[in-house]
């Protein structure tokens, strides 16, 4: 079994939207090794420094996996709760007799993009035919995204694929030209503009298309501790208003809540801003059209539908069945708070 970074935390059972009444458990994956201005702000570092989940009565003890399918292989071993993990994990997972549920969309698009170096004559997908294109990993979903990006455009998916990372390999193989372009995921760009690389951006349309990276749970969590799920959920949520209300203060919490994520060398007024581009990046992607004023975290189901398709079509999957892959009825309730206080209280924080 792969060995887990693991940090608990003793949060008080102080209550305010119907609190457990007495202090619990829950046990949450991150589907990525290392810290970092992402999700793990707002559903980790936020809730526990401003005592969201002490507010909802319940212990947060936080894991970090090496991936989105060791993640739910965790929670499905009954050592995980409550586990960050992509869509076609979920369908792939569940086609292997795995019990997985999405309960909560953390990204309504998952951020991939295609990124060109500033000066570069290439502007459209069009003009990336036969070209060579850096990609972080080799084939899998993200060569559906691509490839369908390319026909959604009315083009054959002619290029060449170059594996290069992400962060300073990434960055080294944009800069000396190994690369015509390159498609990473938000917040890896955001890594390589801040050191220095400058890109125009290209979407891959049919990401919207597409089902998001989600908060997901075994069923059995769900039916026997629905309360603890809506309790964590509730207290992230709380976690994502306060950080989109003052990203700044999240970041400075993450640094507090996680050391290592602040960079080695540079002030905190430096670091700061660096890692607010990263956050700005990931949070577009995950709020993109999102309506004003709308609560976050909705599945849309007819995207969970059409991700089945496409990646039955590219032979990931065998069925598109989506029965049971996720459940609806968590968004309201974990959205069942006083929002504005959150955002009074994002405002004031001072550190």
């Amino acid at each position: 079994m792969v060995k887990h970074t693991l940090i608990s935390l003793s949060l008080a059972a102080i209550g305010a939207a119907s609190p457990l009444l007495a202090q619990d458990t829950v046990n949450l994956i991150f589907s990525h090794p290392n810290m970092a201005p992402g999700e793990e702000v707002f559903m980790y570092a936020v809730p526990e420094k401003m005592g969201y989940f002490a507010d909802e009565g319940i212990t947060v003890n936080m894991q970090a996996a090496s991936g989105g399918a060791q993640a739910a292989q965790i929670v499905m071993s009954g050592e995980g709760d409550l586990s960050t993990t992509m869509a076609e994990a979920v369908l792939q997972l569940r086609e292997q007799g795995a019990d997985l549920t999405a309960i909560y969309e953390l990204k309504r698009n998952n951020g991939f993009a295609v990124g060109i170096p500033a000066g570069s004559d290439i502007s459209s997908l069009e003009d990336l035919v036969g070209k060579t294109i850096g990609v972080p990993v080799a084939g899998g979903g993200l060569a559906m995204i691509i490839d369908e990006s390319f026909r959604k455009a009315g083009l054959e998916p002619t290029y060449t694929p170059v594996v290069i990372g992400s962060g300073a390999p990434a960055a080294a193989a944009i800069e000396n030209g190994r690369v015509d372009a390159a498609v990473l995921w938000d917040a890896a760009f955001g890594v390589v503009e801040n050191q220095g690389v400058e890109f125009k951006y290209l979407d891959l349309g049919v990401q919207d298309e597409l089902a998001g990276m989600s908060l997901v749970a075994s069923q059995d969590f769900i039916t026997e501790n629905r309360d603890l799920a809506l309790a964590y959920c509730r207290a992230m949520t709380k976690g994502l208003v306060f950080t989109l209300a003052n990203k700044e203060a999240a970041i400075d919490i993450m640094f507090d809540v996680f050391p290592t994520t602040k960079p080695a060398g540079i002030s905190e007024e430096e670091a700061v801003p660096a890692q607010v581009n990263i956050l700005d990046k990931w949070l577009a992607s995950a709020l993109k059209n999102l309506p004003e004023g709308h609560g976050t975290g909705e599945i849309d189901t007819a995207r969970w539908t059409g991700t089945a398709e496409k990646y039955v079509a590219a032979g990931i999957l065998s069925s598109d069945e989506t029965e049971g892959a996720y459940d609806t009825s968590f968004f309201r309730e974990c959205n069942d708070f006083d929002h504005e206080a959150i955002v009074t209280q994002a405002d004031a924080y001072e550190g």
